[in-house]
């Protein structure tokens, strides 16, 4: 249970980083005055906070605790709105390999993949906590 849930943090760390770059060109759209409407403003915001909320799961599963599962549980629409998946660093393969039914293969299995993190997460918190 402990090493399942330091793997999950260790995934949210990596797309933490992955997402770094845009998370800068977010938060840089409001420090640059530009004007924004409505949509874009919550929008923007909202991506940050997600953002940060990996973060704050990735120390909190970590260390393993029950609120690490619960900000997972609160920030997954949030990762299918933004596409911010576990498994996402896996589409850097379409870097390597030039194919384009590769990508068509890809999304879906990441996709998957946040299911099965789901699937653990959930049982995982019915068994222990």
């Amino acid at each position: 249970m402990k090493w399942t849930l330091r793997f999950f943090a260790l995934l949210d760390i990596i797309c933490l980083c992955l997402l770094a770059e845009q998370a800068k060109t977010q938060f840089s759209s409001f420090a640059a005055n530009e004007t924004l409407t409505s949509l874009e403003f919550f929008a923007r915001a909202l991506f940050l906070i997600s953002w940060l909320t990996l973060l704050v799961s990735a120390i909190l599963l970590a260390i393993p605790k029950k609120s690490g599962i619960i900000v997972y549980y609160c920030q997954l629409p949030l990762r299918f709105v933004f596409y911010m998946f576990s498994f996402g660093f896996i589409s850097l393969v379409t870097y390597i390999i030039n194919w384009p039914v590769l990508l068509n293969i890809l999304t879906p299995a990441i996709v998957f993949g946040e299911f099965l993190r789901l699937y653990f997460t959930y049982k995982i918190q019915k068994e222990n906590f």
